[in-house]
């Protein structure tokens, strides 16, 4: 099979970058809203129960639609795009991991993101 025109390639690589895109953008998105957790004590150290980190989940959506516009642009621009496809597809599932990873450490207390000082008069 000579898949040298768009047309001819199979649409397999288009339909599971967007299904993977799908797939990371629902797992990441409610991840904005978890707060930091905090230890147990009295009274609360600053920062504790921050709505952080709400910023790593909307940089892994941000990423993954890049790399869905990768994927598109070397689907229709590549002669034989099937190993740069691969890696892409990869790619996406990789960023999902990292940012989940991310915010599920930042749960466990060995990853705090950064707190802005509260400053108490």
């Amino acid at each position: 099979m000579n898949d040298s025109t768009p047309s001819t390639r199979p649409r397999l690589w288009l339909v599971l970058g967007a299904a993977l895109t799908v797939i990371g953008i629902a797992v990441l998105w409610p991840l904005q809203q978890v707060g930091q957790v905090c230890i147990m004590i009295y009274p609360a150290p600053p920062g504790c129960g921050a709505d952080e980190p709400r910023w790593v989940p909307l940089v892994g959506i941000g990423i993954i639609v890049a790399l869905l516009a990768a994927h598109v642009v070397v689907y229709f621009t590549v002669q034989h795009p099937r190993t740069a496809l691969i890696l892409l597809s990869a790619a996406i599932v990789v960023v999902i991991l990292v940012s989940a990873g991310i915010v599920a450490l930042s749960q466990t207390g060995i990853w705090d993101p950064y707190q802005p000082p509260i400053l108490i008069d």
